[in-house]
């Protein structure tokens, strides 16, 4: 589910190295290990952004938004959740429950869920803890 990358490259300002920005297209999401911490990175189409992997509702994997069904076949359509670019958020595959990828605020609960600091350097997607 969750990629490991503990890759720091030698860096000293805290970022670590998930992927190449060419590997998580436009409006998808990756989840990540980094450090220990489950990480969903998704690719808004103006950038990334880095928020935790787990809907605060049910622990849903938001990385999977968007993906083919992932729950009974009866309850589900053929995709499920999924990023928003215009309004920056991404939808759990689960429940459909809305966070914000900057604030990583669940508007209508006023739940939270964290959020990292993310940047594209050279050609690379950075997530700092």
């Amino acid at each position: 589910m969750s990629r490991e990358n503990s890759s720091t490259d030698g860096r000293d300002d805290g970022f670590t190295r998930v992927a190449s920005a060419a590997e998580i297209p436009e409006g998808e999401g990756v989840g990540f290990d980094v450090g220990g911490i489950e990480v969903a990175v998704f690719n808004a189409g103006d950038g990334f952004h880095a928020i935790s992997n787990r809907c605060a509702h049910q622990g849903a994997p938001l990385c999977k938004a968007g993906e083919e069904k992932i729950n009974a076949e009866d309850t589900w359509t053929g995709t499920r959740g999924g990023v928003d670019a215009e309004s920056k958020t991404v939808s759990c595959p689960w429940h459909l429950w809305s966070w914000d990828l900057e604030t990583g605020e669940h508007e209508a609960s006023g739940k939270r869920i964290g959020t990292f600091d993310c940047k594209v350097e050279d050609g690379d997607v950075l997530v700092r803890i």
